[in-house]
């Protein structure tokens, strides 16, 4: 192929793109190629001084739980020797736990590396903890979630009243959750 047809065809290809951005540009109204910005401004941009933001709680996202306020009722020394009794073993879970309220639930103990030391998480999955009645099947299947848990950390021989337990990420899990725990006198 001679070079001035190759130079001639890649300019006619060059112009048909330029035309056809062009025409795309004028039918959606927005630049084609990204805009810039001009290197002198015509306007002086005015400075508007902000009050500090402040850092708010975002919709529909629950607040994450209050580790200190969780474990504080507990010495973190007398936590630690029953953590150490079972941390070896951790996590312990057991999936498809049925309860006789027919809710199958999850039931995770483990231990957070963002948690403090002398802490565990007993996690029951597959409840609704925004209905905290005492009677409902959601408090009757933790109950018996728990007391499942409660054998597993038994056979390691925990002493759970000495042990600093974390029941949920969210506040609202870990509220109804111990609510229910100190209801049933789970921990007796």
């Amino acid at each position: 192929m001679n070079k001035k047809i190759l130079l001639t065809i890649i300019t006619l290809v060059l112009f048909v793109i330029f035309v056809v951005l062009g025409i795309l540009q004028y039918r959606s109204q927005r630049a084609a190629l990204k805009e810039t910005i001009p290197l002198i401004s015509t306007t002086p941009t005015p400075f508007v001084s902000r009050p500090a933001a402040q850092i708010t709680q975002e919709p529909g996202i629950p607040p994450q739980v209050d580790t200190k306020e969780a474990t504080k009722l507990i010495p973190n020394e007398a936590s630690l020797i029953e953590k150490d009794k079972i941390f070896d073993y951790l996590p312990l879970r057991q999936e498809n736990f049925a309860t006789s309220v027919g809710i199958n639930t999850t039931i995770n103990i483990y231990s957070f590396a963002y948690d403090p030391d002398s802490s565990i998480r007993l996690e029951i999955y597959g409840i609704n903890y925004n209905d905290s009645s005492l009677t409902g099947p959601n408090a009757i299947a933790f109950k018996e979630s728990f007391l499942e848990a409660k054998k597993k950390l038994l056979a390691y021989k925990v002493v759970l009243k000495n042990l600093q337990i974390i029941y949920g990420n969210r506040q609202y899990i870990q509220d109804t959750a111990a609510f229910w725990v100190s209801a049933f006198k789970l921990l007796d």
